[in-house]
């Protein structure tokens, strides 16, 4: 920042906001949190009720017991129908000004409830309303199945009372379209839902962006602002506080700011786009910083929802046969954290034009964890003070610890490819993470050069807290199979984390002639274990087991024997799985059917390809095959929440921190076996040497990922085009066989093509070609 960018900054702090932002901001996630697990809230018959709920019981009630100025009574709470009615329509501050004036002469406000207070307000409200609406209860009951199920309850669960009430659309009073602007808040919770985004540390640096949108209308420059949307969740917390933002707006622009949500085209020349564009220019033309931030910005559409399943509100993952192993797996499994940053490279100066080559570009690295990474901008002419605007999005590895800046220039010579450092830099996520709007822009002098005075780099970096991250996870056959005793034969497994660690070992057990001919019941048994990994393992007729963490076991049906499905009973036999083939489909193999019964805590759907939080737009059938995404139904997400996936050919898997790790390997494991077994394969002999022959890059899987911009769809052409970039995207949302060499040292045995098919699923070399 300049002298006069900097006074900009202070003046936009100063502000004057009479409203807690930051409470107000986590009373209005915890809101849209609320409201999201009721999908039939979004459109049709219950959002109807609600708004007749709203209009004829809600609005009447806070008119007449709401105004209590002196806090002698406890703030009212609406019933979550009517609370989510009321939010929408306080989103147009005028119009809910408009509407409250010429109904009850004032504007009705709504103060902020803490927490702890929140029981003993909602207690005083029903009271109130009980009285007044002696038919009408104050809760609305849900069944929490599938949506159609909840609006046919709604429609027809509506009170007599409320029936003589209803309101139809052209006799309401409030004639503002609440049930449009309803559905257009429909995606606004899924781009704040982030856990990130409830850190104090965000919703601090959000306020202070807040603070800084509203001061560029005080410019006048007449152009249509557009929120990023940590400042749009700050933007609606202080509209959910009517009477402070029209007080606010007036003292602050002398006129009530409106909020226009109507405009949704992001398209290239639209509205939207011509104006976010607008407020990019301004706000660094005003304050010397880029607008654009991590964590703030448009994620991309909703993700395409899945079937849904009854939710058994008693169930809990406690009561599951795999709940130890949630609870135990953070001692043995290494916890990752992550964070998203935004890094804009903006320019060099005092370059040496004499002892630099005729280009220079800027070499991104980490400080740790993945050596290989190495990012290079597109190369500029050299001259005195380069210019790049070169801006990337990554998700990091907190373990990274930072990156490494290098300013290099380009060799002379035509038959040169090398690169000569001019300076270096660091930048670390402590740095970030430590300034009060989690990002830095500043001039950074550069060391290791060679030249007086040293060449300096225009940079300007933002960061997302540290989150927990999924534990990423791979099955590899390394040892060879040996007879333990009389009448079984035992292959071995091993499960390796993101940094190439033993993890966890899978034994599976076959009958004598199972050990060369794979049919139902070949195998006798499947078994997780933990704290197996080391080399005395194995004695001439025992073997060091470890800990069992879980185990899976045939179960023989009249289907089995026809390669129709194959049916498993999981831990203490309480959990069954079933892998069916699907009649209608060729390539069934590749997308089985999957069901997981019986005391698994919350109901679980195994869905083939990659869904909800891993789904890829425009990926093929080719790119979805051998996915599967393990989506959980809790209370907390009756439509649905991905907690895993894993692939069933390359044995990766990821697991997100509350889902089982062994239940989801073993899962894995036996559906691969499954699969081989009902296409008619046979298992080859592994290889006498047990020696694992692989060896990591010293690249941490996950550690880094360029991340796609919204929307972004897959192109495997365009992808090939990219590879600087491309080896760190998602596992899966990239190349296989690249993954494979990228991270697993693979590179020369990638002309196996079929090691693409079945991976995990042979012996010691062919699985080293799938890792």
């Amino acid at each position: 920042m300049n002298n006069a960018q900097l006074k900009a900054w202070e003046a936009a702090q100063a502000l004057p906001i009479s409203v807690d932002l930051v409470a107000a901001a986590t009373e209005e996630l915890r809101m849209l949190e609320e409201v999201d697990r009721f999908q039939c809230y979004y459109e049709g018959p219950a959002v109807v009720r609600a708004i007749d709920r709203y209009e004829r019981c809600w609005l009447p009630l806070l008119a007449k017991e709401g105004d209590d100025s002196q806090g002698a009574s406890p703030p009212l709470v609406p019933p979550l129908d009517c609370g989510w009615i009321w939010h929408v329509h306080r989103l147009n501050p005028i119009r809910y000004a408009k509407d409250c004036k010429e109904l009850y002469g004032r504007i009705l406000d709504a103060p902020i409830i803490n927490p702890s207070d929140r029981p003993v307000a909602v207690n005083h409200t029903k009271d109130l309303w009980s009285a007044l609406y002696v038919d009408e209860p104050y809760n609305v009951e849900f069944v929490q199945t599938d949506n159609k199920a909840v609006q046919e309850k709604e429609s027809s669960g509506i009170s007599s009372s409320l029936k003589q009430l209803a309101i139809t659309s052209d006799s309401r009073k409030i004639t503002y379209d609440l049930e449009a602007a309803v559905s257009r808040q429909k995606t606004f919770f899924y781009q704040v839902s982030q856990p990130f985004v409830r850190t104090d540390s965000y919703l601090k640096s959000a306020e202070q962006r807040y603070k800084g949108f509203l001061y560029l209308f005080t410019l006048n420059k007449g152009l249509f602002l557009v929120p990023t949307y940590d400042v749009d969740i700050m933007w609606h917390a202080h509209q959910l506080c009517p009477s402070a933002y029209d007080r606010d707006c007036m003292a602050i622009l002398n006129k009530v700011l409106n909020h226009d949500d109507t405009d949704s085209d992001r398209n290239p020349g639209q509205k939207l786009n011509t104006g976010f564009k607008d407020t990019c220019e301004l706000w660094e033309e005003t304050f010397g910083e880029i607008y654009a931030k991590a964590g703030c910005m448009w994620r991309g559409d909703l993700p395409v929802p899945v079937e849904p399943l009854p939710v058994n509100s008693n169930a809990s993952l406690n009561d599951a046969s795999v709940s130890s192993n949630v609870h135990e797996q953070s001692t043995y499994l290494t916890q990752r954290q992550t964070v998203q940053v935004c890094l804009a490279l903006l320019g060099a100066r005092d370059v040496s034009v004499k002892k630099a080559g005729p280009t220079l570009f800027v070499r991104i690295q980490l400080l740790q964890r993945c050596p290989s990474f190495k990012l290079d901008t597109y190369e500029v002419p050299t001259y005195s003070d380069p210019v790049w605007r070169q801006l990337y999005t990554f998700k990091f590895e907190t373990s990274t610890q930072g990156l490494l800046l290098q300013l290099r220039s380009t060799s002379s010579g035509i038959l040169s490819s090398c690169s000569k450092l001019l300076g270096e830099m660091i930048l670390t996520w402590d740095t970030l993470l430590s300034s009060p709007t989690l990002s830095v822009k500043k001039w950074f002098t550069l060391t290791k050069g060679k030249s007086s005075p040293p060449p300096s780099l225009h940079v300007s970096a933002s960061i997302t807290p540290p989150v927990a991250a999924p534990y990423l996870l791979r099955t590899l056959e390394v040892s060879q199979d040996r007879v333990l005793k009389e009448g079984s034969f035992y292959s071995f497994r091993n499960v390796f984390d993101h940094a190439d660690n033993e993890r966890l070992m899978l034994h599976i057990q076959y009958d004598s002639e199972g050990s060369f001919k794979v049919g139902p019941s070949s195998i006798q048994e499947v078994r997780v274990l933990q704290g197996a990994q080391k080399k005395s393992r194995f004695t001439k007729r025992k073997m060091n087991s470890g800990t069992l963490l879980g185990r899976a076991q045939p179960l023989v049906k009249s289907d089995s024997g026809k390669s129709n499905a194959r049916h498993w009973q999981l831990f203490d036999n309480s959990i069954q799985l079933t892998i069916r083939k699907r009649a209608d489909d060729n390539q069934w193999h590749l997308r089985p059917e999957l069901s997981l019964e019986g005391k698994v805590g919350h109901p679980v759907a195994l869905v083939p390809g990659k869904r909800l939080d891993y789904q890829v737009n425009g990926s093929t059938e080719e790119e979805e095959a051998g996915f599967v995404t393990l989506v959980r139904y809790t209370p907390d997400a009756p439509a649905g929440k991905a907690t895993a996936l894993f692939n069933t050919s390359s044995g990766a898997m990821e697991v997100k921190p509350e889902e089982s790790v062994p239940l989801v390997v073993l899962i894995s494991t036996v559906t691969s076996l499954s699969l081989v077994e009902m296409l008619g394969k046979s298992r080859p002999q592994t290889p006498k040497s047990g020696s694992r022959k692989a060896r990591a890059t010293g690249n941490e899987w996950g550690a880094v990922i360029f991340e796609r911009q919204a929307n972004e769809k897959s192109d495997i052409a365009r992808k090939m085009a990219l590879y600087n970039s491309l080896n760190y995207h998602y596992w899966w949302d990239m190349p296989f066989l690249l993954w494979c060499a990228s991270f697993h040292n693979n590179a020369s045995l990638l002309s196996d093509v079929t090691a693409y098919q079945f991976a995990g699923l042979y012996g010691d070399g062919r699985r080293r070609r799938q890792q």
